[in-house]
């Protein structure tokens, strides 16, 4: 999957990535980066605004277990998360999400193959300026079956 594809894929299942200007700079199954503009995802301090750093990090991990489960069709949720903020965002934010390993992505698919849901952590980075501004962990299932609306 291009860029391209992975951004048109996210703004038509993730409406949300539209509206706050979201670009997919790369992806693949080891590494999915996006840029937040900061216009749109400022808040009343001039800086990023909370609520976007973390959809922004909740997305790259979303698109990264989507590459690694073309099965699942989009059929992705995040179970649970947590992120912490460590220095304010002036400008444009970039977020990195990683493949945590072979491993991990082998326990996911077993799981995957054998209960028709595929549990996975994964953790991403939003960087401002080139400064990182705040480190996010999450856990996401992927579903076999169709995707709900």
């Amino acid at each position: 999957m291009t860029e391209q594809q992975l951004q048109d894929f996210l703004r038509s299942h993730i409406p949300a990535t539209a509206a706050l200007g979201i670009r997919v700079l790369a992806c693949g199954t080891d590494e999915v980066r996006i840029l937040m503009p900061h216009a749109p995802n400022r808040n009343h301090k001039n800086t990023v605004f909370g609520g976007s750093t973390v959809l922004g990090a909740t997305v790259c991990g979303w698109a990264l277990v989507h590459l690694n489960c073309p099965q699942a069709a989009g059929n992705i949720v995040i179970q649970s998360s947590q992120i912490r903020y460590t220095a304010p965002a002036h400008g444009d934010l970039t977020v990195s999400a990683q493949s945590p390993g072979s491993g991990d992505w082998a326990r996911f698919h077993k799981m995957y193959a054998a209960h028709g849901k595929g549990k996975i952590d994964l953790a991403a980075t939003a960087f401002s300026d080139g400064l990182p501004v705040a480190e996010f962990t999450a856990r996401y299932a992927a579903l076999a079956g169709a995707q709900t609306k």
